[in-house]
């Protein structure tokens, strides 16, 4: 039997039964809309967790911290004992991260760790200050919106969001329409407090020139103060009482710049081996997009199992349809059919109904899905403007990807053909003799 009759034969089947057909179409649609709306907004939910966590960081830069007691083995191999040994971000060790494949710039990043205040005129304000090599600004990815970059004695870059931390202390209750100080330009007043070993108080004052406002990174980096490496060396030793040795101390932190952010794994995994502390965003990206796929492996399974129920309709109506059309049947062999265009018959309307609830379901859970995903980012911006927050931004929850609506059809098909063997294989066991006498 050709392909172009074994169509006109099945449709023409098909019509005749249109009202069965229908209904157990619909079990399909149903199982494949459950598929397409749980994935899809599983997707969805995906898609803007990583858009708003990848804002948070670079996805080339690897954050590495001291690690006290880092564990390596000794000279002997596995079989010598391990022992335990503190590991330090030494101007050595940072020479040999330069080497490391893919990596093109690796710089200290300190922060002044003690009490102290910021002021501008009769504004007081809060900022971490922190020390970087001016130097590497572009590799930091650290870009000027305003002003200049070049980072001089006690001259800072404010972060995006450094002016929102100002206030006036004569009305403490801050108030969110309040107009924001413009930093660029401005000097603020910076006065440190530390106590000696006599109990005494010491205050010191230092001058800050703004010499520009960097554009928004997200995070913790949006409400720091930058200032060149020696300003912040030269504020921790003056409250420390000492000046740090980086050939013994090292450095508390330092920030690895790769060139491709696929490599990034592979150069944090390097650093984490020689027994430092590393993070990167690539790192803790590939794990939430582990976690996603497990998510919408789960959705799609309890959507398979809808779709699944629906494949033992499928099979229900394909054994009816067996059975009333089993003198039909007797008279195709009759008329020299094999068994093999038999079983084409029966295996070829049991897909039909599998695509054709597989194509209403796929137009059915997207419209559904869209439909859900516009509601929820409608909820999510009410309770951020109740909130008196920013909205997420947050278009539609919902993500098609192109592989769901192809996918969800032809799985849908499939299991309609594998439904449809088994009444196929009792319309191939019938004798046409016996076909032909039956009532």
């Amino acid at each position: 039997m050709s392909a172009p009759d074994l169509l006109r034969l099945v449709l023409s089947n098909l019509n005749r039964m249109r009202g069965r057909t229908i209904l157990t179409a619909l079990g399909v649609l149903i199982g494949t809309a459950a598929i397409v709306i749980l994935v899809a907004l599983a997707s969805g939910l995906q898609r803007n967790t990583v858009n708003t966590f990848s804002s948070f960081g670079s996805l080339n830069q690897i954050t590495v911290r001291a690690s006290a007691g880092a564990r390596f083995g000794p000279p002997g191999g596995p079989q010598a004992s391990s022992q335990q040994e503190e590991v330090y971000l030494t101007p050595d060790v940072l020479e040999s991260f330069e080497a490391l494949e893919g990596v093109i710039a690796v710089t200290p990043r300190e922060q002044y760790n003690g009490p102290n205040d910021i002021k501008l005129r009769r504004l007081e304000g809060n900022a971490s200050l922190v020390g970087i090599d001016p130097s590497m600004l572009d590799e930091l990815g650290m870009e000027v919106s305003e002003g200049s970059d070049r980072l001089s004695n006690w001259a800072v870059l404010a972060g995006a969001r450094v002016a929102e931390e100002f206030f006036d202390p004569r009305q403490p209750d801050l108030d969110p329409d309040r107009e924001l100080p413009e930093l660029y330009g401005q000097t603020l007043t910076l006065e440190l407090t530390r106590t000696t070993d006599e109990g005494e108080k010491v205050n010191r004052t230092v001058r800050l020139r703004v010499v520009g406002v960097l554009e928004e990174q997200g995070g913790n980096e949006d409400t720091s103060l930058y200032m060149s490496l020696d300003d912040v060396e030269d504020l921790q030793t003056w409250y420390d009482g000492e000046r740090p040795d980086r050939d013994e101390d090292g450095y508390s932190q330092v920030i690895v710049v790769v060139d491709d952010p696929q490599l990034a794994l592979q150069v944090e995994e390097a650093i984490t081996d020689e027994g430092f502390m590393a993070f990167s965003a690539s790192s803790a990206l590939e794990q939430l997009n582990t976690t996603f796929a497990i998510i919408q492996a789960v959705f799609g399974g309890v959507g398979a199992i809808a779709l699944i129920v629906a494949a033992i309709g499928i099979a229900n109506t394909m054994v009816m349809s067996v059975l009333e059309r089993t003198r039909e049947i007797g008279l195709m062999k009759a008329v020299g059919a094999t068994n093999r265009d038999v079983m084409s018959v029966f295996v070829a309307e049991a897909g039909a109904i599998g695509l054709l609830g597989g194509i209403g379901g796929v137009a059915f859970g997207i419209g559904v899905a869209k439909i859900i995903g516009v509601i929820a980012a409608g909820y999510v911006g009410t309770q951020s403007a109740a909130a008196g927050t920013e909205s997420s931004g947050i278009a539609n929850l919902a993500y098609i990807p192109l592989w769901l609506p192809l996918f969800s059809i032809v799985f849908a098909m499939l299991v309609g053909l594998v439904s449809g063997i088994y009444p196929a294989m009792r319309a191939v066991q019938l004798n046409p003799v016996t076909a032909l006498k039956y009532e």
